[in-house]
């Protein structure tokens, strides 16, 4: 007589508390691709839902990095199209291009030798301001990170919300911020974020770029949505909740319920 198989019992999703269900960071990444996090600064000062103090940057790194490899950038750039992972990868990004990611941010992705993709927005390099939300990079810092191997690439020029604007309008922030950082770097960023997470209904992307959301985008395959690829965040204030959280990340990877052991080879 056969024996009948066993199964792992699925383990719910964590839910956080105060968080909207369309925000909820849960969901993942689509099986076999690389999970996508996004944050915008790593700064003492700064209070968002995306933004981490030094050390809890640091704690979320090392945290994720216990299941996920760091993935490449420059496998984004691939000839053939992104590099599909062989394990489970994460893919670290920053949005609109603060200061703070070169003063906080940099020393701790070097320390753990993560590369990242800072979206600027190309209007605002190089203004300053005593307000940290209003602080931006400068090119000099830019450069500085692509000569380290991470990537800039485009997040607007002047961060609008594009599915609220006409498409003209709409058209000219995404193809002026791509044109800005080719002049500067001899190559068009084929990447570009969203401001928002708000994707137009009217296709805004040239051919070959690939357009990054937020958690309001599904967890698709690449290939079936270049121009709409989810990205997830740690919740600030639920440090303690985050290892559940990878690890719910870690299976989804998988497409299923078993629980794969951590690399201890990092």
């Amino acid at each position: 007589m056969t024996t009948p198989a066993t199964t792992t019992p699925v383990r719910p999703a964590p839910h956080f508390p105060g968080i909207a269900e369309e925000h909820q960071p849960a969901t993942g990444t689509a099986p076999g691709w690389p999970l996508v996090l996004y944050f915008h600064h790593v700064n003492p000062a700064v209070q968002h839902y995306t933004a981490l103090a030094p050390d809890g940057f640091a704690r979320g790194l090392e945290t994720v990095l216990e299941r996920f490899r760091p993935y490449s950038p420059s496998d984004l750039l691939a000839p053939g199209g992104p590099v599909r992972p062989a394990e489970p990868s994460v893919l670290i990004t920053f949005d609109d291009g603060y200061r703070d990611n070169a003063v906080y941010a940099r020393p701790v992705l070097d320390a753990f030798g993560v590369r990242a993709v800072f979206f600027v927005n190309t209007g605002r390099i190089s203004d300053r301001s005593t307000n940290p939300r209003e602080d931006f990079l400068s090119w000099e810092q830019c450069d500085a990170f692509a000569e380290a191997g991470h990537i800039i690439a485009a997040h607007t020029r002047s961060h609008p919300h594009l599915d609220r604007i006409g498409h003209a309008e709409a058209r000219d922030e995404v193809e002026g911020s791509l044109q800005t950082i080719e002049e500067r770097y001899g190559r068009r960023p084929d990447l570009f974020a969203y401001p928002y997470g708000g994707i137009p209904a009217e296709p805004l992307l040239p051919p070959g770029v690939l357009g990054f959301g937020t958690v309001r985008s599904p967890a698709l395959p690449w290939s079936r949505a270049p121009h709409a690829i989810r990205r997830t965040y740690l919740p600030v204030g639920a440090t303690e909740a985050w290892p559940d959280l990878v690890r719910h990340w870690h299976e989804n990877w998988y497409g299923d319920s078993g629980n794969r052991e951590p690399r201890d080879d990092r």
